[in-house]
């Protein structure tokens, strides 16, 4: 007589509904996203717990049964598990929990597990426009108001300088009722859930023939994660029209818990970025500020940049993720003068509106202020990631062009104060790098004065004579194709100047960054101190109108 198979523990036997749910940092199938969306339920769990013991809470609008002040959840390093009590309260216990990660407020999105302190009206503003342009982009997954409303920001303080931030108003997104999909008649699913788009941007069936065959599903263990992932990670926009993407490293949940909030923007200024690179240095910058951290301790962060395709432009697909290491002490030094010096500035612009016609036609004036941001910063920001010298490739700023097709060259002289700043106050990787920015200053300081003594009776002839100079070393050292061209360049403006006391004392450590394998830096140094040259009153092209 054959062995009869029980149900219990037949191949065919239905999992039975759980009443806890674990939840591993690094179990199969978890991703760097997944991770990170773990880190932002542990900093959203450690959120509801202080609310709670604040008495901010009540027990109807905490998840689950607490035990005093003890919470239905533990979260240890690398796992958290969620404590139902009984699978039928599974239900209840995610829709709590939901409705406290995913808010809305003042027509906002609001995060409160990002948050050390709530931020302003205006920062949440600028960080729902990265989310829109990420998480969020698909006009299914979020309800707007058709109209923008504006908010009037004073970002220095002053009164004067009040810049405007444009939104629109949600009402609605898609990881508010997340938790309906998450469960089946009042017990957690025990079946797999598709993943789309809100949960992991970029996701999507790859083939409408074959959907079944070449979407993406998930356990529920990997699906909330994914929902969390809102939190967990930064999203941020540049100029509007760019979305990017932090996603942090997690290897430790209750440290991450302790450092995320203090990674989110506090300001307008620091939801400004540049790119991808810039943003992730500047959250490492902010953790490393708050002392909570060893410069090798901050967490890498992948950073996705999501923008228009030629096939795909109605969308913002993901089309580069850069690595930023964990930082070093001298690496996160320099870019922080680099922030400190060339930071996204408010300027002002004049705008001329005419009312009317002919005899009665009226011209006004009014003045409005707009956010610039630095060309030399994102530079740095790149170089800094990728592990080269900061002003590698810095004769690309001296030949490109922007998107409108005019030369970026043209935009460093509005950085030239922030530039030599810069050049003064950064730790060097070494000291002939500093060397050879310093002798090329001498030497133009050395022309210029040449040139003011000759034009002493025409200040105009002299400013002409200064720009011309300048245009002649841009042209020699960016057009320098070989290690022989750029040296001949090099010593053709120290041989035309006279005296150059850095050159007399220091040439020695000059000497090896002119051989074949370093010659190209030695380049971008030299054309480094056109732009950020800054002189005497006598010797300085700005002070050309005062000359005479």
């Amino acid at each position: 007589m054959g062995k009869v198979r029980s149900k219990a523990s037949g191949s065919n036997a239905k999992p039975q509904p759980a009443s806890q749910l674990r939840l591993n940092l690094f179990g199969p199938g978890m991703t760097p996203l997944h991770r990170a969306g773990l880190g932002g339920l542990a900093c959203t769990l450690r959120y509801i717990e202080k609310q709670y013991k604040a008495g901010a809470l009540s027990d109807r609008e905490v998840p689950g049964h607490w035990s005093g002040k003890k919470p239905p959840w533990h979260i240890d390093a690398h796992s958290i598990t969620l404590d139902f009590s009984e699978p039928k309260r599974a239900e209840g216990y995610l829709k709590r929990l939901f409705k406290l990660a995913f808010g809305l407020k003042d027509g906002l999105i609001h995060l409160p597990g990002q948050y050390h302190l709530e931020p302003s009206q205006a920062v949440r503003a600028e960080l729902q426009a990265g989310l829109l342009l990420t998480f969020l982009q698909h006009g299914r997954v979020r309800s707007l108001a058709s109209e923008s409303a504006r908010i009037q920001h004073d970002p220095e303080g002053t009164g004067v300088a009040t810049v405007s931030i444009e939104f629109k108003r949600c009402n609605g997104y898609k990881h508010q009722d997340g938790a309906d999909g998450l469960t089946t008649k009042g017990v957690l699913t025990t079946k797999n859930i598709e993943v789309i788009g809100p949960l992991n941007p970029g996701a999507m069936v790859r083939h409408v023939a074959f959907t079944s065959d070449t979407r993406i599903e998930e356990p529920p263990e990997r699906i909330i994660p994914l929902y969390f992932a809102l939190v967990g990670c930064i999203s941020m926009a540049v100029n509007r029209g760019v979305g990017v993407l932090l996603i942090p490293e997690v290897d430790d949940l209750l440290l991450f818990a302790k450092i995320r909030p203090f990674m989110t923007p506090t300001s307008v200024r620091e939801c400004r970025i540049a790119c991808a690179s810039d943003a992730a240095m500047q959250a490492q910058v902010r953790l490393r500020s708050k002392s909570l951290l060893d410069a090798h301790d901050l967490p890498g962060l992948h950073a996705v940049t999501f923008m228009p395709t030629s096939w795909a432009s109605q969308q913002k697909s993901r089309v580069l993720t850069t690595y930023v290491p964990p930082g070093d002490e001298l690496r996160l030094s320099q870019f922080e003068v680099a922030l400190a010096e060339l930071p996204p500035k408010v300027v002002a612009w004049t705008v001329k509106r005419s009312v009317g016609r002919g005899k009665n036609r009226k011209v006004t004036e009014k003045t409005e202020w707009f956010w610039t941001d630095s060309v030399i910063r994102p530079l740095i920001a790149d170089n800094l990631s990728a592990g080269k010298p900061w002003y590698s490739g810095f004769v690309r700023l001296m030949t490109a062009t922007d998107s409108n097709g005019n030369p970026i060259r043209n935009k460093l002289a509005f950085e030239r104060k922030g530039l030599h700043a810069m050049i003064e106050k950064i730790p060097w990787d070494s000291e002939a790098e500093a060397v050879v920015v310093r002798a090329v200053h001498e030497a133009l300081r050395s022309r210029y004065r040449q040139i003011a003594d000759e034009n002493k009776e025409s200040p105009v002839a002299m400013k002409n004579r200064w720009q011309g100079e300048y245009d002649r070393w841009r042209l020699a050292f960016a057009g320098a194709k070989t290690a022989d061209q750029f040296r001949n360049a090099l010593c053709d403006l120290f041989s035309r100047s006279r005296s150059n006391s850095v050159l007399r004392e220091k040439w020695a450590l000059i000497l090896p960054l002119l051989n074949e394998r370093q010659w190209q830096l030695a380049r971008d140094l030299a054309l480094l101190a056109l732009p950020s040259y800054s002189g005497q009153k006598d010797t300085d092209p700005e002070n050309a109108k005062d000359v005479g």
